[in-house]
């Protein structure tokens, strides 16, 4: 199996991956960049991520991922295999969006990233009672980590980017969107925008799931990109999921 780059989302490292990247480890070569979240737009994050990726690779974006995703499409599409996107949009930065990041801001700010980062995973997730006390830990001390001036640029860069729908629309990679029905960060009609851009797409929804299907739906999340990597390298019909 080719090399597969995971791409996490905002103020988050390889810690986000943590339970997925042990379930696929074994099964195919994993990268995770780093470094990439103190740069200041998505084109400047999307060419750190490229210097460290594999010369061909399967992309797995995931929400903020997803973006940065985009843009290797353009940078590099020729080192792509196949690109996964995972509670994320193709869409520019809604107005209502672009309100919740300055209010996300205002709080990290206010009370520091480690309590910012432990209410927003009770938004993130459909049932934070079932998230291990430990994986939240990790994520909060990976925000706290990477810290308030990092988390400030990636809003900024988030907030900047670009219409990703035309090159959407002109991929002829394989492309898999997976969502959650809960997500109440990104919501599952993006996906369904994405999917419809390009009907070549797969699309799946994981019921009673949030923003974070590889932390709620962590077995079917291997279980999915396993049997999509096998179907993009080896031509075989995806199992239904």
């Amino acid at each position: 199996m080719h090399p597969v780059l995971l791409v996490p989302g905002l103020q988050a490292d390889g810690s986000a991956w943590g339970p997925l990247h042990a379930r696929l480890v074994g099964h195919c070569p994993l990268t995770i960049p780093q470094g990439h979240q103190f740069l200041p737009s998505m084109a400047q994050m999307a060419q750190s991520v490229l210097d460290q990726a594999p010369p061909v690779f399967h992309l797995v974006g995931w929400s903020m991922g997803g973006y940065i995703a985009f843009e290797i499409l353009r940078r590099a599409p020729e080192r792509i295999l196949g690109l996964t996107l995972v509670s994320t949009s193709a869409a520019p930065e809604s107005e209502a969006a672009r309100q919740r990041r300055k209010e996300n801001l205002a709080v990290a700010r206010r009370d520091g990233m480690r309590r910012y980062q432990d209410a927003n995973m009770e938004i993130c997730v459909s049932r934070p009672d079932r998230l291990d006390p430990c994986q939240r830990n990790a994520m909060a001390a990976a925000s706290e980590t990477l810290g308030l001036a990092a988390f400030e640029t990636q809003i900024a860069a988030v907030m900047a980017r670009l219409d990703s729908r035309p090159d959407l629309a002109r991929c002829t990679h394989p492309v898999l969107i997976v969502t959650g029905d809960e997500d109440r960060v990104v919501p599952t009609g993006d996906s369904h925008e994405m999917h419809a851009l390009l009907p070549g797409s797969r699309l799946v929804t994981f019921p009673d799931c949030g923003h974070c299907p590889p932390l709620e739906r962590t077995e079917e999340m291997r279980d999915l990109l396993i049997d999509w990597f096998a179907s993009v390298e080896y031509g075989k019909d995806p199992q239904p999921a």
